[in-house]
């Protein structure tokens, strides 16, 4: 009895209500939403409101948004204390567009789960954590974080554009310093011996543990229980047999790692000054006992093939009194379709335009 009804349900159409005037919501309350975390001095927590709505003033006057037509748009923030409680303070701006249905059955107009978002973090360094080749071996090491430099896509006198993890990243800079600078060829090679540090001390907790099975296994052969076949005890001596080479190979790596280290020192004590503060430059197509960033594949000082390692600028938030909190806006969008850039629909459409042509130097001036 119940098959008609589904099979009334499955002929609803929902359609995308293109041309009907949606609305545009945003928050109103931030200052209070901050202070509700009691994480900044008032001080700063009003800078950072300031900027806040100046943010969500340059969204909410696009074009596409007055009034958003087929869509409904929300502008609003987000926050934690955890956040808040950076030495850069982090907070976001997100606009959330979402589609107009009409159910062609009734009529009936409402708002979609589906559509797209644009965010635009404040302070967002955390951005780059996962950057490059390196941050893996970086998180392990306690080494400070570098990556490949990124390729831009776009450059103006109010942003930088590049690609990250194959979307575009939009990054307006408040400060005239430079975000990202030159790892140095100092601290490369210091990078490699942390590197080969930690690996040691991977390889020793390796054979810790196979030890300890080992001595395990032995006990249970010197006193084998009554239930013990004798298949049972003859795998087990097999199996130490097999843990007792792995041990052996794995402190011969150890040894090798160990010789590996004192090389990378040598390399560092011999550096003059002039090298030890030059770029690090690496052109991988040269052979390396490294899996990625070996010391074989440094390019020469003064020679610009290969591919040059950064960092984020540690100086480039400035610290002092009364400098405004928000000093770098990264922007972003997100979709649930992979490629839309290639034939959008009207939504992703008003994204895109949202995306290019936002105000930048006021969202640049949004932070002074």
């Amino acid at each position: 009895m119940l098959l008609p009804c589904i099979m009334c349900i499955a002929q609803l159409k929902i359609e995308h209500a293109e041309h009907m005037k949606g609305t545009l919501k945003r928050e109103e309350q931030t200052l209070k939403f901050i202070r509700s975390f009691k994480v900044l001095p008032d001080a700063k927590a009003t800078s950072l409101a300031n900027t806040t709505g100046k943010i969500m003033d340059a969204i909410c006057r696009m074009p596409q948004l007055n009034p958003p037509t087929g869509f409904d748009a929300k502008v609003n923030v987000a926050g934690s204390d955890l956040g808040l409680k950076e030495h850069e303070p982090r907070f976001e701006v997100f606009c959330y567009l979402r589609y107009l249905v009409k159910d062609s059955h009734t009529g009936a107009v409402k708002q979609s789960m589906d559509g797209a978002d644009l965010y635009l973090y404040i302070n967002a360094f955390g951005l780059f954590d996962q950057m490059g080749n390196y941050w893996q071996d970086c998180d392990k090491a306690k080494f400070t974080l570098f990556f490949e430099q990124p390729q831009l896509l776009d450059s103006t006198d109010n942003y930088i554009t590049f690609k990250y993890k194959g979307d575009p990243v939009r990054i307006v800079l408040a400060n005239n310093k430079p975000l990202f600078v030159p790892l140095t060829r100092k601290e490369f090679v210091q990078f490699l011996i942390a590197r080969k540090n930690f690996q040691v001390k991977e390889d020793q907790g390796i054979i810790a543990d196979l030890q300890k099975t080992i001595k395990e296994a032995g006990e249970t052969l010197a006193h084998p229980a009554s239930y013990l076949t004798t298949e049972v005890k003859k795998a087990l001596a097999d199996g130490v047999t097999v843990q007792e080479k792995q041990v052996a190979d794995f402190k011969e790596e150890i040894k090798k790692k160990q010789t590996k280290i004192e090389q990378y020192r040598e390399y560092l004590n011999a550096m003059n000054p002039q090298e030890a503060a030059a770029p690090t430059r690496l052109d991988y197509n040269k052979k390396s006992d490294e899996l990625m960033g070996g010391l074989e594949q440094l390019v020469p000082v003064g020679r610009r093939e290969g591919v040059m390692l950064t960092k984020i600028n540690p100086g480039y938030y400035n610290r002092t009194i009364n400098t405004p909190v928000a000093q770098m806006i990264s922007i972003y969008y997100a979709w649930p379709q992979v490629g839309f850039e290639q034939d959008p629909d009207y939504l992703q459409q008003a994204t895109l335009d949202i995306f290019n042509q936002l105000d930048y130097h006021q969202l640049k001036e949004s932070m002074k």
